[in-house]
């Protein structure tokens, strides 16, 4: 069951900020279940958890993005147009995340010798499908974690001074320059930025010396 939702679908600025809030609340009621059915959630998701989870959003990622019929055209794999689908003469194929996943990771993985635009293709679901569902995880530890640190008292840091603040950017600049000379880079010059900064702190120090 497909239930995305679009932008047609909100009705006016009030009706965006219930819509918001009701997402908010599910949120934390999915991330709870997780803190609940998950052994070491957030910061340890077993392997057999995480399994499961990224097939749910497999699930989702597959509504939002139905699978695609491609025509195999010498060896290649087009898109098909609404003449090649009624072709009955032409070679097609139904990719989607369902297919991409229907091979095992050494079956993917002969595909790349066996036949390369084939690989080519299901290495684009895939990598799309990782990264839909490594985001998606993301999201539930965040809220996870917002709710673990409820009620919690935050140790606010050390306000830095402004002084403090130039001679960590003047230090930052050095070893950025140290690592891009080390690269090659021609402009990364570490004894003109040294006697630039010496002259700087020399002027930062003593304002009114002339």
């Amino acid at each position: 069951m497909n239930t995305q939702t679009s932008i047609a679908d909100i009705l006016s600025i009030k009706d965006l900020a219930y819509k918001q809030a009701v997402t908010s609340d599910v949120s934390r009621v999915q991330a709870r279940y997780a803190l609940d059915k998950i052994v070491g959630f957030p910061e340890d998701v077993p392997e057999e958890a995480k399994t499961q989870l990224f097939e749910g959003y497999r699930l989702r990622l597959n509504e939002n993005n139905p699978p695609v019929t491609y025509a195999v055209i010498d060896g290649n794999y087009v898109i098909a147009t609404d003449e090649m689908v009624a072709n009955k003469k032409v070679e097609k194929i139904k990719v989607g995340v369902d297919y991409a996943y229907s091979f095992s990771q050494q079956q993917f993985g002969q595909l790349k010798n066996e036949q390369p635009q084939l690989h080519a293709l299901i290495k684009e679901w895939r990598d799309k499908s990782g990264k839909y569902c490594s985001n998606r995880l993301a999201d539930l530890k965040r809220q996870a974690r917002t709710i673990l640190n409820e009620g919690k008292q935050r140790d606010r840091a050390p306000t830095v001074s402004f002084g403090e603040r130039v001679i960590t950017v003047l230090d930052d600049l050095k070893a950025k320059c140290k690592t891009a000379n080390a690269r090659g880079d021609d402009t990364a010059n570490e004894k003109a930025l040294r006697d630039a900064c010496v002259a700087f702190m020399t002027k930062w120090n003593h304002p009114t010396a002339k």
